[in-house]
């Protein structure tokens, strides 16, 4: 539409320029009518659009007046914003300078104009200018039906565009889904394996060591002490019927990982394997039980785990550090239970070495692993002996 104004303004300044009897004028007041069209275009609505288009008004007025014919004013309307009331007020803006006599009524082709021929002009000037504003309005009921279909278009555009948007968004948030959900499952098998490796080795590993000791001893008194010798390997029998026995308990313990057991049978658990360890090596193991209550419950996947480290500090006192003596102790309260073993031992572990020795080894490394995934801790020192210190947190009720 800006196009159509701009060629309109055009053609009308160049022949208001031609007949006109000052046409340096009426292209200059044309130029400036041109500026305002498209000044108008480009602004935002507001109060100087409101200003732009009054001044386009004033400027189509005074091409109209300076042409000094009918047809200045009707095409000098059809800049105006709105085309049918400025085709009415360039009608009586022409009668007006008409009846003046600042402008001809004279028709192409007529050379004189007497009062009536100037009253059928103005009629003449009437029909052409409703004619011309009716072109212009449907010119510019065209341009508000493009319009109205440009935002209809946008609006279904943007409508695809969020739809398109939330349907990628779902697909993402589904595809992070499924890989959380893989994750999480992944994690809980890895805690299964972990929980069934550490358990064969504390219990299983623990038990066949301790049977194969058993069956060395017997084989040594064999010939000197045949009953002697019997005795072990039936122990050494038992213990590895323990061992089966123990494989399929940890099999069992991921089946009911929430249950709990009192700390009565915890502390059972702890001398039970203090019992079979001194049995079999016949040194000294002190002990010491503080707890805070009879009623305390312990998860227990805690109990297990608590048991298979007394027998890893039982193996690494002996097998590493050639400890002959070794100070158990267990605390525990409402919400926290903590073993400590400590033996008299050599070993090599330093701080030095630590870090290496734990992540090179296997027994450490689960000890330390199961605490930190529990909120608790483990701790490993090697002063004029070696010190296990694990603590664990627990909710279990009183």
């Amino acid at each position: 539409m800006v196009f159509l104004k701009l060629a309109i303004a055009l053609l009308a300044g160049i022949l208001s320029a031609l007949s006109s009897v000052y046409p340096p004028v009426t292209l200059i007041v044309t130029g400036v009518m041109m500026v305002l069209i498209a000044a108008e275009d480009v602004t935002d609505p507001s109060r100087k659009r409101t200003a732009l288009r009054i001044g386009t008004a004033v400027c189509a007025l005074l091409m109209g007046v300076l042409s000094g014919h009918w047809w200045g004013f009707p095409a000098a309307a059809c800049v105006t914003v709105h085309p049918i009331p400025g085709m009415l007020a360039a009608v009586v803006s022409y009668v007006i300078f008409a009846a003046a006599g600042v402008v001809s009524t004279k028709m192409p082709g007529v050379r004189e104009v007497s009062g009536e021929s100037a009253g059928r002009h103005i009629a003449e000037l009437i029909f052409a200018a409703a004619v011309l504003g009716t072109v212009v309005a449907v010119l510019f009921l065209l341009r508000r039906l493009l319009l109205i279909q440009e935002d209809r278009r946008r609006t279904e555009q943007q409508r695809l565009s969020a739809t398109v948007a939330s349907e990628m968004h779902e697909r993402r948030l589904n595809r992070e889904l499924a890989q959380q959900s893989y994750s999480a499952e992944k994690n809980a098998r890895l805690l299964e394996r972990e929980n069934i490796s550490r358990n064969i080795h504390n219990n299983v590993g623990h038990s066949i060591t301790a049977a194969i000791m058993t069956l060395d001893a017997a084989d040594m008194l064999f010939e000197a002490k045949p009953e002697e010798a019997r005795k072990r390997m039936n122990d050494a029998n038992e213990r590895i019927r323990g061992s089966l026995e123990s494989i399929r308990s940890a099999v069992r313990a991921l089946d009911d990982e929430d249950a709990s057991v009192p700390i009565e049978d915890l502390k059972r658990y702890l001398e039970n394997i203090v019992e079979g360890f001194t049995m079999d090596t016949e040194l000294r193991v002190s002990q010491s039980y503080d707890v805070y209550s009879a009623e305390v419950l312990v998860p227990k996947e805690h109990a297990e785990f608590l048991t298979g480290v007394l027998q890893e500090c039982f193996s690494n006192g002996v097998r590493h550090g050639k400890a002959d003596r070794f100070v158990v102790s267990l605390l525990a309260d409402a919400g926290h239970v903590k073993l400590t073993v400590t033996d008299n031992g050599k070993s090599g572990f330093t701080s030095d070495n630590r870090e290496e020795l734990i992540r090179n080894g296997f027994g450490l490394k689960k000890i330390e692993a199961y605490a930190k995934r529990c909120g608790g801790s483990a701790s490993f020192t090697n002063d004029e002996g070696f010190k296990t210190v694990v603590e664990l947190p627990f909710t279990a009720g009183v």
